[in-house]
């Protein structure tokens, strides 16, 4: 059986007059999704089809959705339900009035390069797709085929997380492994001796702690919103530095037709201590 390769292009949505029809069809697609969850949950349903079978009528008269987004909705509560139950918890998983909506190939459609149909509980809306250069290189990538995707809201704009899947490529067999142990001093450093520093990232956590401590301590409406946008600042530095690190591991291992093998990270917080975490690796 193939491996698929699965990767995700969020792109920030100008919506213009379709806010409204947005909000309605969200908190109906959410309370439809947590309702579902609520019956599989209570009737110990996992299957996909006994699910279908038991809630789609009832989805479809008590929510006002369409066939497509009643079949969307189920399907997010039972893949939420099979997530939670794997996870070995006993809260049934329920969404807010701005969880995301499911889209298929049958509920939303990319008209060109800047606007996608939107199925909402209007009928469709049009938006505005706002592209920069990397997600508009990646939409035009023939190598890859154009999946479901989910709208996200997230602070007041909503954004469209597109899909994308290609077949995996063969994997080449390799005798030789380029060992990686992660850290705090030096994020990462591999069985060759180099190592990539954490200095950058202790520096700058360093900062938004000191500046978290006076905006928390003034408790002001502003220093409240400050908060909030230094959050996502943090964030998104490190990710993008997981991202660098990642990358740039990756690209020395294919370069010199190695496997990647990362240290044993059992206990990891545990032998950890302070206020900084260690670095979290992603490869892709």
């Amino acid at each position: 059986m193939k491996k698929i390769l699965i990767r995700t292009i969020s792109i920030k949505l100008d919506i213009g007059e379709h806010e409204a029809t947005l909000q309605a069809t969200q908190k109906a697609f959410n309370e439809a999704a947590s309702w579902i969850a609520s019956v599989c949950w209570e009737e110990g349903i996992t299957n996909t089809n006994t699910a279908h079978h038991r809630v789609y009528g009832e989805t479809r008269s008590h929510f006002g959705l369409g066939a497509q987004l009643a079949v969307c909705a189920r399907a997010k509560a039972v893949e939420a339900i099979k997530a939670t139950k794997a996870r070995k918890s006993e809260t049934c998983p329920q969404f807010g009035p701005h969880g995301s909506i499911r889209y298929d190939a049958r509920t939303y459609r990319l008209l060109s390069l800047d606007r996608v149909s939107l199925n909402t509980l209007q009928g469709r809306a049009v938006c505005h797709l706002i592209l920069g250069k990397r997600q508009h290189a990646m939409l035009i990538d023939r190598a890859w085929k154009i999946g479901g995707a989910d709208l996200i809201w997230r602070r007041g704009t909503y954004y469209l997380n597109v899909t994308q899947n290609k077949e995996a490529p063969e994997a080449t067999e390799t005798s030789d492994t380029l060992g990686v142990d992660l850290g705090i001093v030096n994020l990462a450093t591999d069985s060759e001796g180099e190592s990539l520093s954490g200095a950058q990232v202790k520096a700058v956590r360093e900062r938004y702690y000191k500046r978290r401590q006076i905006l928390q301590k003034a408790g002001t409406r502003s220093a409240k919103r400050r908060l909030k946008q230094m959050s996502g600042r943090e964030k998104r530095f490190q990710k993008n530095t997981n991202h660098v690190i990642s990358k740039s591991l990756v690209h020395k291992a294919t370069r010199t037709r190695k496997a990647i093998a990362l240290e044993d990270l059992t206990g990891i917080r545990e032998r950890t201590t302070g206020t900084f975490s260690p670095l979290s690796l992603h490869i892709a």
